[in-house]
């Protein structure tokens, strides 16, 4: 995991700080204790709850970048798990690849992204309008391998370019959370796949 480079320090963190939590959001904590020796940090929720003691969360230093001072009650707001924003997450991809470049996506798993090539698919994408609207496009391939009997589904850099033909419609990628770290999915696949551990 990358260092975190938008996470609050463990010291900034007092008991009695009103606080917000990636993990429950919407929900007003308070700092209700800190473990020095551990770092680590106790918050309580202040609101109503449906659980018979209320919402209890104990921080442990690698969970750190769930907690915030800010009231952030959407989560694009949020740094992930590794200290990056959507933002830093989609322009770095945007600065990595251009028009028409053929790129592999992956599943997004419960806790990480597959990097399995027979589940994985192969996408031309379109990134220049994401500097007027915002908007990435991706769109699926597929080619027919020099035998004329295989069909070919992960990119190979020997098969030509023009032998990739569309599969599927051109859509927008959507940038969500998978396993608290920023995402750019087309449907469940993962383009920035690299970014996952």
């Amino acid at each position: 995991m990358a260092t975190a480079q938008h996470f609050e320090p463990y010291e900034s963190y007092q008991v009695g700080d009103d606080v917000w939590c990636l993990g429950w959001l919407g929900m007003p904590f308070k700092v209700v204790g800190k473990d020095d020796e551990a770092q680590t940090i106790q918050i309580d929720g202040v609101s109503p709850s449906s659980l018979p003691e209320g919402v209890r969360i104990d921080l442990a230093p690698d969970n750190h970048y769930m907690l915030t001072h800010q009231m952030w009650d959407a989560i694009w707001y949020w740094p992930d798990q590794a200290g990056e924003r959507y933002r830093d997450v989609a322009e770095r991809f945007v600065g990595d690849h251009h028009d028409g470049e053929i790129v592999k996506a992956y599943p997004a798993g419960a806790l990480t992204v597959t990097e399995n090539d027979a589940l994985g698919i192969s996408l031309r994408v379109r990134v220049s309008s994401y500097w007027t609207s915002g908007t990435i496009r991706a769109q699926p391939l597929a080619a027919i391998a020099d035998d004329r009997s295989t069909l070919v589904l992960m990119h190979d850099p020997g098969i030509p370019d023009d032998r990739w033909l569309p599969t599927g419609p051109s859509l927008p990628v959507e940038i969500r959370m998978v396993a608290y770290r920023w995402a750019l999915t087309y449907g469940k696949m993962v383009l920035n796949w690299a970014d996952f551990d």
